[in-house]
């Protein structure tokens, strides 16, 4: 991935978590997008194209992992990188997380 031309995806409905990502990834060359749930994030894929996804875990309403089925249902691990974050310390079972990734039908 090019620093210069990548276009990330910020999700995660802590406004301090996202602009902290959200700044310390522009400083470094890239185009920070940001979406402070679910629901916005699949909106956004939907309509443009990012080369990674920065997914926090535990959101109100569409959780990151519903986030993930279903960018795995449009989109393969290749065409976009998706990493799960989260602040707290104890997160769910990381298996989840992998069930989630691998439940693409394409």
């Amino acid at each position: 991935m090019n620093a210069g031309n990548s276009r990330l995806l910020v999700v995660d409905d802590n406004e301090m978590n996202r602009d902290l990502l959200a700044r310390r990834l522009t400083k470094q060359g890239h185009s920070v997008v940001m979406a402070n749930d679910g629901q916005q994030a699949l909106d956004l894929l939907e309509d443009g194209q990012f080369d990674l996804m920065l997914l926090d875990i535990e959101m109100p309403g569409l959780s990151g992992l519903d986030v993930l089925a279903e960018a795995r249902r449009q989109h393969t691990q290749v065409e976009l990188p998706i990493i799960m974050v989260t602040s707290r310390i104890e997160s769910q079972d990381p298996r989840l997380t992998l069930r989630a990734s691998k439940s693409q039908t394409r």
